[in-house]
């Protein structure tokens, strides 16, 4: 899991082989490898309190949800060097995430699942669970939607 980074070059790769090989059991095989990057398709919806402009609490839920360092050098929900191997998502972090965003009365999670996925119980169980090796991710760029993509719709 690189710092700073969604992906692992392969000097990474091989630094952290090297390191662990010490460790390594005689007998047993060592493999390193990148993360398997599992892009979600998340869809929140949010009112917006009297007195704020739609558009600029819509942006700013983006940003706080969004994979990249925020203008006070905070990271994202999805920032890479936030999410880490195996961790679940959970709606009650998102909820609050989102809920904490100036001008957001309520959000609610309304689809939480994998982006090429089937449709996952993380509605109903509160999570989504990953494998061991899954990183999750949500880049919301429209530019490359296979990497996450979050839908924020506005309701009253």
């Amino acid at each position: 899991d690189p710092l700073g980074a969604a992906t692992a070059d392969p000097l990474l790769l091989d630094a952290v082989a090297n390191a662990l090989e010490r460790y390594r059991r005689i007998g047993h095989d060592l493999v390193v490898g990148p993360a398997l990057l599992v892009p979600l398709d998340i869809e929140l919806a949010v009112c917006v309190a009297p007195g704020h402009q739609r558009g600029h609490v819509l942006d700013a839920l983006r940003r706080v949800l969004g994979s990249r360092t925020l203008a006070d050098g905070r990271p994202g929900f999805f920032h890479p060097d936030v999410v880490s191997f195996g961790e679940p998502v959970r709606l009650s972090r998102l909820v609050a995430a989102a809920a904490a965003v100036p001008g957001v009365l309520s959000a609610r999670v309304t689809r939480l699942r994998r982006l090429f996925g089937p449709d996952s119980d993380a509605l109903q169980t509160g999570l989504l669970r990953l494998g061991p090796l899954e990183v999750a991710q949500c880049d919301n760029d429209p530019d490359r939607p296979e990497n996450g993509r979050l839908a924020l719709v506005v309701t009253r």
